[in-house]
């Protein structure tokens, strides 16, 4: 109805999801290599958790497109059912086209169909999304699955995609051994405000945008109402379209917006489930006796509590020592030789071409430079801030914040001995942008300076094993020795050094923690 209004060619906010309009945001990234590390290492059970609307369905129909592993995938899309029909459906899913009967049948044939994969050179994966809806009895029956094994090499990988409240379904007693084959673990978190922008911007362009139609402070207001949460934002933004163009508007402002989200009655910053339980809490009447008087219940509840508190914070204990330490089991195992070369021949085959792509960026940028700069040029450089917490397009509606800096320190001034910071993208190598002011900040200060020396310390999450974030975390380091070698700087004054996931700066159980570890750290040394 709005399209010819706002000339587009199609609904850029469909709720349901379209692989056309993929956009992967820093942690949907985050998410697929997670899942393509865990089946090319085998790991068995894999687990995705998120919020509703997090877009956990659309990631994984991405990784079935865009994978370049060879694997057979069987899609479960809801897994509330018994046994049999599971079996069915799986058989079905890897079009296995023989009758069975029983469930010893179903297990004989399962195990032929995978090691004829396996003959074959092709990875099986089943992914069972709303793994929530499963049933305990169902969860176990899936978990006898992965005992399938050959020569210690697991011939299945099991995908639980599920909700948050599958969490708390895994850590009762009864699906403990469930839980305890969980290897690689990854949560879901919403959309930044800077990735709603992107996000809505993508989606419109692809649709066939070519002018703005939603204003700044109209998608600031679709993150405020939307909380990140790609599904909210696509209902928010049709609905929005769909009232400018009742209204004859051209473009959206925030007005339009904050209409929506009351008509829409989005409650801004209050969790669903929490009101839910409020209202039951709520419609609870209290116990009355004989006479209709309620009756003291002042004791029992302070027993029934002190019980609770006591049973909680065992439960909790022992449900965290084994299921946080198995859903990071993948931050300590350690490759095979094999594995690893295999992990980081990715980053071997970009480095020659990363060097000569900052090679070249040096000397294009080189022609803006003094060489030796001046007197009064060298004291502007002197005094002249830089920000020593880059953001390299990951953050960039705080760049000119020194509040928001991400080390939560106000930029200073560059002088000997002061450390300067630049960030990396997830599982890269590449030098972004913003990071190149930075660096001409430091050859312009280093410039007839002779007695200056160079460290450059790159690092990463602790996300990975830790021999791969060691190699990564040195080619980091190297990226930027090559750049400032690039523009003049003698090597025999740098020191490039890779330190894998030591020393960060932040929490890595935080997505925003682990972007601000993935970086690389350069000292100015006046000894």
């Amino acid at each position: 109805m709005y399209l010819n209004h706002f000339n587009l060619r199609e609904k850029p906010f469909n709720i349901s999801p379209d692989f056309r309009f993929l956009w992967l945001s820093e942690k949907h990234k985050e998410g697929l290599a997670t899942l393509k590390y865990g089946i090319m290492e085998e790991k068995g059970f894999l687990l995705l958790t998120g919020e509703v609307g997090t877009g956990k369905t659309l990631l994984i129909k991405s990784f079935t497109k865009i994978s370049d592993i060879e694997t057979l995938i069987a899609t479960i899309p809801d897994p509330d059912l018994d046994n049999m029909d599971f079996f069915k459906l799986l058989a079905e899913e890897f079009k296995m086209d023989k009758p069975f009967a029983s469930k010893g049948e179903f297990l004989v044939q399962f195990k032929k169909f995978l090691l004829e994969s396996y003959g074959s050179d092709k990875k099986v994966l089943v992914i069972i999304d709303e793994a929530q809806r499963l049933n305990s009895e169902l969860l176990e029956q899936i978990r006898l699955l992965s005992n399938i094994e050959m020569d210690h090499r697991k011939l299945i990988n099991i995908f639980l995609v599920g909700q948050n409240e599958f969490k708390p379904m895994l850590m009762e007693e009864k699906n403990k051994a469930m839980r305890q084959r969980i290897a690689v673990s990854y949560q879901l978190e919403p959309l930044t405000a800077d990735e709603t922008a992107e996000y809505i911007d993508h989606r419109l362009k692809l649709a066939g945008a070519v002018d703005e139609i939603f204003k700044p402070e109209a998608v600031r207001e679709v993150f405020s109402l939307s909380r990140g949460y790609p599904r909210l934002i696509n209902i928010i933004c049709d609905y929005a379209l769909m009232d400018g163009y009742s209204a004859g508007l051209k473009k959206i402002d925030v007005d339009v917006i904050k209409k929506c989200g009351k008509e829409l009655q989005i409650s801004i910053g209050i969790d669903k489930t929490l009101k839910e339980k409020a209202d039951q809490h709520q419609r609870v009447r209290p116990l009355e006796d004989a006479a209709g008087r309620e009756r003291p219940q002042t004791s029992i509840r302070f027993g029934f509590a002190f019980i609770i508190v006591l049973l909680l914070g065992f439960v909790g204990y022992q449900v965290y020592g084994s299921f946080s330490e198995k859903s990071r089991s993948w931050d300590h195992e350690k490759f095979t030789s094999e594995k690893e070369n295999w992990l980081l021949s990715k980053h071997r085959e970009t480095f020659k071409a990363e060097i000569e792509k900052v090679e070249k960026a040096a000397k294009d940028r080189a022609a803006g430079l003094s060489a030796a700069p001046d007197k009064e040029q060298a004291q502007k450089i002197e005094t002249a801030p830089l920000n020593t917490e880059e953001k390299n397009g990951q953050e960039s509606d705080n760049t000119n914040n020194p509040q928001n800096d991400p080390a939560g320190e106000q930029a200073s001034v560059l002088a000997a001995d002061q450390k300067s910071i630049i960030y990396f993208k997830h599982n890269s190598n590449e030098l972004l942008q913003n990071a190149y002011q930075t660096l001409d900040n430091i050859v312009k200060f280093s410039s007839g300076r002779p007695e200056l020396t160079i460290t450059v310390e790159g690092y990463t999450d602790s996300y990975g094993d830790p021999v791969y974030n060691k190699q990564l975390s040195k080619y980091r380091a190297e990226i930027v020795k090559y750049y400032l070698i690039a523009q003049g700087i003698s090597p025999s004054k740098i020191k490039a050094l890779g330190k894998g996931n030591e020393n960060p700066l932040k929490s890595n159980e935080t997505f925003e923690g682990r972007k601000q570890n993935r970086r690389v750290e350069i000292i100015l040394n006046s000894k």
